[in-house]
């Protein structure tokens, strides 16, 4: 599965390859194992989080210096790592029945500063309580995220309900995070229903174990209507000196408020994390995920939810978003994650907004 996975990160960096020359050319100490007199500039592949597979919020190496450490843990969730802060992005670890492990258990994750939930849908917030009550970091959500994180187990007292407004703010050490209101994606009714069904075309059904388990953490989440317009945030993170990184775990139209956002960021933010689906064909999804990349205009662009949940959603292949970035956005930087694999980026120095991607060792 990783050396699949591996590949396909190949591949997606040949696609951008036209725009990663530069870097690659410029900025080659990454490999060297040179020192450069400025130590901002210090090649990233030394750094020890930068080859290590461990998540910081499960014991793994923090980053050094001024590198800002980013983890695709699957799903939408992510982590950032920086100046020894460990921020969680949504908690979905134990997933349904032939659903791709993503390498842990939810038991393993002990450390952070905060916990942010994009949305109260399973797929986003089933593993919140027992990730609380691990790192005892306080979990950020809409009303209806928290509200269902209280209903999962989470104390009251260990929530803190957001607007969305773009005045709220929180600071974690050197990071300063803004909660957004944005609008959730929809799909066409009967698309789920298609899915399942080719799932069962496709391969064997779940034993009747699987589908207890599979049964089970869909239960750990909420289904109110209301999530798609009044119960969905995305997150900005600032760094001292302007570095910002914006993160969401679902994309449709741009609300007022995210528009208002893209204004308040301009001309653009470093690292731009924004879904890849539901929609399995590709022409639909690029007219949603497509817009948001030009609003924010990232330097990097991850990507986030694209990969396969066993019945409901399909592995969705990058190559057409990426060509389009390739072809549209020559400003912008993009890279295929795989499970717990740190992303460093540089966030100071003459390097600004390089990256790599590394993890060779447990």
């Amino acid at each position: 599965m990783q050396t699949v996975g591996f590949l396909r990160t190949l591949a997606a960096t040949s696609l951008a390859f036209g725009v990663l020359l530069t870097v690659t050319a410029c900025h080659s100490s990454d490999d060297s194992g040179m020192t450069p007199a400025n130590a901002a500039d210090a090649p990233l592949a030394n750094d020890p989080a930068c080859q290590s597979l461990t998540p910081a919020s499960q014991g793994g190496p923090l980053p050094q210096g001024d590198t800002a450490v980013l983890r695709w843990l699957g799903t939408a969730n992510y982590e950032l790592a920086y100046h020894g802060v460990v921020i969680i992005m949504d908690t979905y670890y134990d997933r349904p029945a032939r659903t791709p492990s993503v390498g842990f258990t939810v038991s393993q994750v002990t450390r952070a500063n905060v916990i942010l939930i994009g949305h109260a849908h399973s797929d986003h917030i089933s593993d919140v309580a027992a990730v609380a009550a691990q790192t005892k970091a306080q979990v950020i959500g809409s009303a209806i995220t928290t509200q269902e994180a209280q209903v999962l187990g989470v104390p009251a007292s260990q929530t803190v309900t957001v607007k969305g407004d773009n005045t709220e703010k929180f600071t974690y050490g050197d990071i300063t995070i803004s909660p957004t209101h944005i609008i959730h994606s929809t799909i066409e009714a009967g698309l789920t229903t298609q899915l399942a069904a080719l799932y069962a075309l496709d391969a064997p059904p779940l034993t009747a174990a699987e589908q207890q388990q599979h049964d089970a953490v869909a239960a750990r989440g909420s289904n109110d209507p209301n999530i798609i317009t009044q119960g969905t945030m995305g997150f900005t993170f600032t760094f001292p000196n302007g570095f910002r990184i914006v993160w969401f775990d679902s994309v449709s139209n741009p609300s007022p408020e995210e528009s208002q956002l893209a204004q308040i960021v301009a001309p653009g933010v470093d690292v731009g994390i924004f879904p890849w689906t539901p929609h399995p064909i590709a022409e639909t999804q690029l007219g949603y995920t497509f817009q948001h990349l030009q609003l924010f205009k990232p330097k990097l662009y991850l990507p986030d939810h694209h990969d396969a949940i066993w019945g409901a959603w399909l592995d969705n292949g990058l190559s057409p978003l990426f060509m389009k970035i390739r072809d549209q956005l020559p400003g912008t930087k993009y890279a295929e994650p795989l499970y717990r694999s740190p992303i460093c980026v540089r966030t100071t120095g003459n390097n600004r907004d390089d990256f790599y991607m590394g993890g060779t060792s447990s």
